[in-house]
Order: C-alpha cells, then structure tokens, then sequence
C-alpha cells in the first residue's frame, strides 16, 4: 500500500513497506492514463468509500475479523469470529431497509464526488451476480444484483463511479498465491519465506484461481456501463504481494481494453494511476497522483464505533487537498441494509460545510504553502485559499511570500482578519471562533501561483 516511485526518484525518507521503487524501464512501459481521462479525479478531492459485505449481518469491520486467513496474510489483531459463523452471515444477508436511491442521496448531500463500491473483499463473497461463484448476495435472501442497483443510482446522482476488487480470495478453494508446501510464514514484511532456499512459483491450483479472477473483473468490466475507476486490493506491502500473482500487466491490459478511460490504483505490483497512503493523510506530492482513505469510525465497514468529529474531518480533507491529493471517506451499513442515521447526519454536515466552502477544495490543486499542522493551502486560478485550523482564538501567523504578489485578501467564513506582505514574508492576524472547524483566508494574487519555499 501507499506509494509507487521510480528508482531515479529514491528518497531515504521514503522506504520500508509504505513505498515501492520501480525500474525506469517498468516506469516508462506502464500505460498511464490520459490527462484528459484523470482530470475529474484531481478536481473531486472527496470520495466516498462503501465497505458493505456479509459481515454487516455480524456488524464487525469486513474481511479480517474472519479467523482463518491465507499466507502470506497474518492472523487479525483484533477479535476474531469462528468461519462458520462468519461464513454463515451470507445465508442471513436480506437487507430489508437497503435502498440505493437513498445512499446516493446521502452522497449527493454530503458533498462527495465520486464513489467507491465494493464488489468483492478478501472474504470472497460476491456482492454481484457472477456467473462464476455461487456464493454471492444474489443467492443471499437479498437477491438482487446489489452493485447494478448501487452504479445506477450513483451515476443518475451525478457521481462518478469506481469498483473495489479484492484480489485476495480467503474462501476460494484455488486461492494460493504462496506455494503452502514450500513456504513457511514470517512476521514482518514479505511475510512469508521459501524453505530451504526454493525458489518461488506459482502453483497450478492458483493457476486456476487467476482464470477465475480474470473472469469475475471481466464482468465487472463489461456488464456495468462506464466504470471510471478501479480500486485494487492486495497492496505490495513490502514484497508480500507481486505482479506475478496476479499476471498483472495482462489484468490491466484487459481492463483498459475494456474501459479505456479508466483509472487504476497502484495495489497490483504495477505503478498504477495514482497512489493509495491508507489510515492517515498522504504526504504534499503535486507530480503525481494520490488518495488517502479513511474509515468514518475505527473500522472501515459498519460497527458501532465512535465516528470522527466534523471538525476531524474537515481537517483531514483540508490537509489531503492542501498535499494535492483526494480524501476517500469510508463507511458501512447496519445489518438492515440502512446507513446509520448519526454517520449520514455527519456526511451531510461536511456537505453543508462544503455547499459554503468548496470553491477552497473542489478543483483546485495542493499549495502555495504545503501543509503544516495548524495550516493548508489550495489554489485554482489565481486565488489561493488557506486553512487554518489553529484552536486558539487569536492567531498570527508568517509564510514565506517572495514569489507571489498579493492583490487583497479576505476571510471567506466570516472572522475578522489582517493580512499584509512585508520583506518577502505573507502575516496573518486573526480573531477566529476556536469552536469552528476551519478558518479560511482567500489570497488573491497577480500573478498565476508559484510554490514558495
């Protein structure tokens, strides 16, 4: 997971798992998408994330709290819950309250702009009607094409839409992308080691899982009009994952040939479009492409977890536009089928407040200033807006200005504000509402914005 970067690029700032270093040669090969087919994806910023599978029923987070995983993945940290009852919440899954019009409203009022979908998570349960599994939501109680109804109402709501595929199968019987009769588990990255110095191949039992694999992401490419994004999981991570697990460059191949305005993660071995920090904000990186996702609780699907602030969140999208990359915010539903009432009340507050603020947010690129921890920048046009996100009811603050020149500034939300340049150096003073999630000043300049130093 994270970031993909060429070898002539290496930075000793940016090793371990996090990030992966790619040849020029495998660089220069990979068929990126166009400026044209991605600029939607950098004037978005704010994405939501639909972690919704069987283990709503239990309302746990999905996939990991399964007991039994498959190498090189570890045992789940957390609480586990036994196969046969986690297995077992697919013969329960009915979703009486399900309705795709009104999750799609939910997103439209809170601001999002594109949106994520899973369609199949490590657990293996299709939430589609694949021609290739029986083990899928249309043969749930539900018993519908769950995806179809979700792409439709998302895309008649003005959203972009994207597809998650897990290439991670813990219940496929063919799933093995580790030789088990020559490899032992390790605890740190790759996670696993050949014995005795054996070389590493892949088996034929998953041989056939990747025949299996190349079909269900065919359908998904085929039977559900224009997708604009693919979201791939399982990440490098440090070597546990490769390209050869997956014949990567021929499932991209078909992708593209498929959906060729699509634009693909970096979660296949390959650099992919765009690169994936999870869990926290992503660093300011205005050459290339990036999406940090976040869970709206602790746990990506539904569990009843304390949900993030507005103030929290607000925060984490100012920083993710201000470091030029995009905000993917995840949530799950309850065992009903339904979003819960206080996270959809949380999402359109963030809406309200970007119904007010987001000429600061949608459209515009990361800086003058990268971001800090009491301050972000965006800018679009010749304006820039800056965040501030300092508690304190008085705040002065200095920036570096040698290479701007301001025509007039002012604070689009409302709190008195004194801006003035002075020897190369852009103050700030300002008497804001500590109580308010974010006080933005709009700089207008006259000139087309430099990055300052």
């Amino acid at each position: 997971m994270g970031y993909s970067l060429r070898k002539s690029d290496f930075d000793s700032r940016k090793q371990g798992a996090e990030f992966t270093y790619f040849s020029e040669e495998d660089w220069n090969s990979y068929p990126f998408a166009s400026p044209e087919d991605t600029r939607w994806f950098r004037e978005a910023r704010y994405g939501l994330f639909l972690h919704v599978g069987i283990s709503a029923i239990g309302m746990v987070d999905i996939s990991w709290p399964r007991t039994t995983h498959k190498l090189p993945d570890m045992p789940y940290w957390g609480k586990t819950v036994p196969d046969a009852e986690y297995d077992g919440w697919a013969k329960q899954l009915a979703f009486p309250a399900f309705r795709a019009e009104e999750w799609a409203e939910i997103a439209r009022q809170g601001g999002f702009k594109y949106v994520v979908i899973i369609a199949k998570h490590h657990d293996g349960f299709h939430m589609w009607d694949t021609a290739y599994s029986d083990y899928k939501i249309t043969n749930a109680p539900f018993g519908r094409d769950y995806l179809r109804e979700l792409i439709d109402a998302f895309r008649q709501a003005g959203l972009k839409i994207g597809v998650y595929y897990s290439k991670r199968d813990w219940t496929h019987p063919d799933y093995e992308p580790v030789p088990v009769q020559d490899a032992v588990a390790m605890k740190k990255p790759p996670y696993f080691r050949m014995k005795d110095g054996r070389q590493f191949y892949i088996t034929e039992k998953h041989r056939k899982y990747q025949e299996y694999m190349f079909n269900t992401v065919r359908e998904l490419m085929t039977n559900y009009g224009k997708i604009d994004l693919l979201w791939w999981d399982a990440e490098y991570n440090g070597g546990m994952f490769t390209r050869e697990m997956w014949r990567s460059e021929k499932l991209e191949k078909m992708v593209r040939t498929l959906q060729p305005h699509i634009i693909i993660n970096n979660r296949a071995g390959l650099p992919g479009d765009y690169d994936t920090p999870e869990g926290h904000t992503g660093f300011f990186q205005n050459t290339r492409m990036w999406e940090t996702c976040m869970p709206l609780g602790t746990d990506w699907a539904y569990s009843q977890s304390k949900i993030k602030s507005l103030k929290n969140i607000i925060a984490q999208l100012v920083n993710c536009a201000g470091g030029d990359g995009n905000y993917l915010l995840s949530i799950g539903c309850r065992p009903d089928g339904s979003i819960a009432p206080n996270e959809a009340q949380r999402m359109r507050e963030v809406g309200a407040w970007l119904q007010k603020y987001g000429e600061s947010i949608y459209g515009t690129r990361g800086g003058i200033w990268k971001p800090a921890r009491r301050y972000a920048a965006c800018y679009r046009g010749n304006s820039v807006y800056l965040h501030i996100m300092n508690p304190s009811p008085f705040v002065r603050l200095t920036l570096p200005f040698g290479k701007n020149t301001m025509k007039n500034a002012a604070c689009l939300t409302g709190e008195r504000v004194n801006v003035h340049v002075k020897e190369g150096r852009l103050t700030v003073r300002l008497w804001r509402n500590p109580v308010s999630p974010d006080t933005i000043v709009k700089v207008d300049l006259a000139n087309t914005p430099v990055m300052e130093e």
